[in-house]
């Protein structure tokens, strides 16, 4: 694998010697590239390299398979990955630049590193979690065909997330229910009080609660959280959102209440090249809980797309919808 120019917008978290594929991560609301070195396989290259693409010699042991019709070449995904995260602006290092609050700012700050990333013959998967999800769907919708990742995963993102908002959910908080006409585990409005971000927050979980309590740590927490919660509102302005015309795989939860499986359901609908399905068990982080599922059933997913074998139909391949 090459790499590619210095940007504060690509943290690499591993990159194992001769790696033969790579999973590009979009982080979550109020999250940041750090959370997802959970993704790093035990025993793997897991030191931070700071703006650089992942290094290595080229593809794995088992070389290419296959020369693909766009001209990009195909290798086998064997080993562990090399993993990149996207750092959003205001978070980590880029604490100095100022929070994005619409995705098109957001988009902006991120996607032609991106881009300059996934512009060679490397097996790549782009994997947006939560609201990472609707960042990668757009991301890949403009990527041009040679620069286009393999895979493209959504992981707990219900598809009418991306929707106009109906119903009151100013200031409402987590607990507030179909009753302030917000679903269990729909996001609060960005101009909610520390007390409805908090309630929201602990409904997700994977945040400890001694944090939460910590009136310091979450003013800090709060200000990147409501920026985000600002760009998932913008999103309302650009629905409906872009189709996805690379293979898809779905990731759910079993217990997600902000994203349950059967939310999951309707992004198939935009998928033109073939869209799969797999549950995990777990709440909304159940990616930080059991990476190592997770990155099985990515690399089974990835090779079916380079097999050419990604189905047309949405299909669950695991767990109960």
């Amino acid at each position: 694998m090459r790499e590619v120019s210095a940007h504060p917008a690509l943290r690499t978290l591993s990159s194992p010697p001769g790696a033969s594929w790579r999973v590009v991560v979009c982080p979550h609301a109020g999250g940041s590239a750090s959370y997802y070195r959970r993704l790093v396989p035990p025993g793997a290259d897991g030191a931070s390299q700071h703006a650089r693409g992942p290094a290595g010699d080229g593809p794995g042991p088992d070389g290419r398979v296959a020369d693909r019709a766009d001209g990009r070449v195909a290798h086998r995904a064997d080993g562990p990955p090399a993993v990149v995260a996207v750092q959003y602006p205001g978070r980590e290092t880029r604490c100095d630049e100022p929070l994005a609050r619409t995705m098109t700012e957001l988009f902006a700050s991120v996607a032609s590193p991106v881009r300059e990333l996934l512009a060679d013959d490397v097996p790549t998967v782009l994997l947006g979690h939560s609201l990472g999800a609707s960042v990668a769907v757009r991301l890949a919708a403009g990527l041009r065909p040679q620069e286009a990742p393999d895979l493209l995963v959504v992981s707990g993102r219900a598809e009418r997330s991306d929707r106009p908002t109906t119903g009151s959910s100013a200031g409402a908080g987590a607990g507030a229910g179909a009753g302030a006409g917000r679903r269990p585990g729909a996001p609060p409005s960005a101009a909610s009080d520390d007390a409805a971000l908090r309630a929201w927050v602990a409904t997700l979980g994977g945040s400890p609660p001694e944090l939460l309590a910590d009136d310091a740590f979450f003013a800090l927490h709060a200000r990147v959280l409501r920026a985000d919660l600002a760009v998932h509102e913008s999103l309302a302005s650009t629905w409906p959102g872009p189709d996805v015309h690379v293979p898809l795989l779905l990731l759910a939860g079993a217990d997600d209440v902000a994203a349950p499986p059967s939310a999951m359901v309707p992004w198939g609908r935009r998928a033109r090249a073939g869209s799969r399905s797999h549950v995990v068990p777990g709440g909304h982080f159940f990616l930080g809980e059991r990476p190592q599922e997770v990155l099985e059933v990515v690399r089974d997913a990835l090779s079916a797309a380079l097999d050419g074998a990604s189905d047309r139909t949405l299909a669950t391949t695991g767990g109960a919808a």
